[in-house]
């Protein structure tokens, strides 16, 4: 196990030294006053994937100073059970986001997963679908001026 943990966060470093790679321009603030607010667009792509490298970086490092009992991927049927439970919905939520477009898909995900797994009362699902494609919406669309996926539906419902 200790070889896909960290073969897997070797995976992860790579695509955020990528990414900052990518923004580095934008890593610190512009003091110049080019940018709204003072943060250029690269200011937080940049420091979610610096942050996102160091955890990797953290997972590596345990995995191969750990001592671990040697036991396969997965434990029993259970345990393939419960990943399934997790990563198909999301292949399908990545699949539906050009149709559906990211808050509506947002808003279906995360009322499944508060329904499935969290089983939580039926206002609370309500409330978990509706609130958090909002709270999306307003820190990319209104605060980063940053235009997600819109769907099929988009001139129907402006959401």
């Amino acid at each position: 196990m200790r070889r896909y943990e960290a073969a897997t966060a070797a995976v992860i470093m790579l695509i955020a030294a990528v990414a900052m790679f990518d923004t580095r321009r934008g890593a610190l603030p512009d003091v110049a006053g080019g940018a709204p607010g003072g943060l250029s667009g690269g200011f937080y792509p940049f420091w979610s994937a610096a942050v996102l490298f160091t955890f990797a970086a953290l997972v590596v490092l345990r995995s191969l100073t750990t001592p671990q009992v040697a036991t396969g991927v997965f434990k029993d049927r259970r345990s393939i059970e419960s990943v399934l439970t997790l990563a198909v919905p999301m292949v399908a939520a990545a699949a539906l986001i050009p149709y559906l477009g990211f808050y509506l898909m947002t808003a279906l995900y995360m009322g499944f997963f508060a329904a499935v797994l969290g089983r939580y009362a039926w206002y609370w699902i309500v409330a978990i679908a509706i609130l958090f494609p909002l709270v999306i919406y307003l820190i990319f669309e209104v605060g980063f001026r940053v235009a997600l996926p819109k769907s099929i539906f988009y001139d129907l419902v402006r959401f």
